[in-house]
């Protein structure tokens, strides 16, 4: 918020920030905009990490490809390329960008990303738009308005029960899950009852 009471958004999508290696600009971001006695917000939704990749599928029409050809950029030894889509995890670390052009573990991507939601983002919500929205009202002050729904996939999407474990078990290996896991543990206190 500014000194007038006044919000000015920057969505930063597609071939923006990189985070992973770009991480400075971040801190200057932040820097600059605080120094002028404005408030920084950044936040971030994220999904359930499978359900993610199933609906980028519908990417695959369009180009006309198999889904193994539109997965194919996840498997192991293609770790460095660009895909037709991007997973949440490898979005947030490599925007649009190579995949993991450093052959990271899934493990490190997973502490990585984990790290720079730490360092950098002030609101992080898993998948409910109403506890979100809930949120950003509370912070800058307006009232709800109804939002049209919009990006909207009005076809089907079929798979056979092969191509579903295919999909599970890319995304798993890429380090989504327990990216998302990790995320509910930090932002939502999932499985909290199992150490108090």
């Amino acid at each position: 918020v500014g000194p007038v009471n006044e919000w000015r958004f920057v969505h930063a999508h597609g071939m923006s920030y990189f985070p992973n290696a770009s991480e400075a600009y971040l801190y200057q971001w932040r820097e600059e905009v605080e120094s002028q006695g404005c408030g920084f917000v950044v936040t971030t939704m994220l999904r359930d990490a499978i359900g993610h990749t199933i609906s980028q599928t519908k990417g695959m029409i369009k180009p006309n490809v198999t889904l193994d050809q539109f997965m194919s950029y996840l498997e192991p030894e293609n770790y460095n390329q660009r895909g037709l889509f991007v997973t949440q995890l490898d979005y947030l670390l490599y925007n649009m960008g190579p995949r993991n052009e450093y052959n990271a573990t899934r493990e490190e991507k997973v502490r990585r990303a984990v790290e720079i939601l730490q360092r950098h983002f002030d609101v992080v919500s898993l998948g409910d738009y109403d506890i979100f929205a809930d949120i950003i009202h509370k912070i800058t002050g307006w009232l709800p308005e109804k939002i049209t729904e919009s990006n909207v996939f009005g076809g089907d999407l079929n798979y056979s029960y092969a191509e579903l474990q295919k999909i599970k078990d890319l995304t798993e290996a890429n380090g989504d899950v327990a990216f998302i896991d990790a995320v509910k543990h930090l932002y939502y206190g999932h499985l909290e009852h199992l150490v108090s």
